[in-house]
């Protein structure tokens, strides 16, 4: 029995990783949301009293308004998707860890279904020792100088 009444269940990982998944999803959407809402405020600057002290004339206003709205969303794109990718990375860390315990588990019951057969122990021929042989002597150098 496991402490605390805590049983090892896979199921449990199974849908930590599908809401990890869920959250990259939704970390995606809302990054796009925000910055398409920033960069129409950004846009819509020439529509506003402030708009006097830009060189864009207010006639361009919604199509500055438009134009920032889709930069915005381009740009919360890009740091929603990097940010997503680490939760991503979570989830496929899990159900990597998940896939292991099935084939370590799979393996040791293949393991133990295999009938173990009785081998008799075989009787090793133990060789004489070698005796060692020493090479034959040659007569001395001289050395002439």
């Amino acid at each position: 029995m496991a402490a605390y009444g805590a049983e090892y269940d896979p199921s449990i990982i199974e849908l930590s990783a599908a809401r990890l998944y869920s959250k990259a999803d939704a970390v995606v959407m809302g990054s796009i949301a925000i910055g398409m809402v920033i960069g129409a405020a950004f846009g819509s600057v020439p529509l506003t009293s402030l708009g006097a002290a830009w060189p864009i004339p207010s006639i361009f206003g919604v199509a500055t308004l438009i134009v920032g709205a889709v930069l915005g969303g381009i740009i919360g794109y890009t740091i929603g998707d990097a940010r997503a990718f680490g939760y991503r990375i979570q989830a496929q860390s899990a159900l990597c860890q998940l896939q292991i315990e099935r084939n370590t588990a799979a393996v040791l019951e293949a393991a133990a279904i295999r009938p173990v057969l009785a081998v008799p122990p075989q009787q090793v021929a133990v060789a004489p020792p070698l005796q060692s042989v020493e090479p034959p002597l040659s007569p001395p150098i001289s050395v002439s100088g």
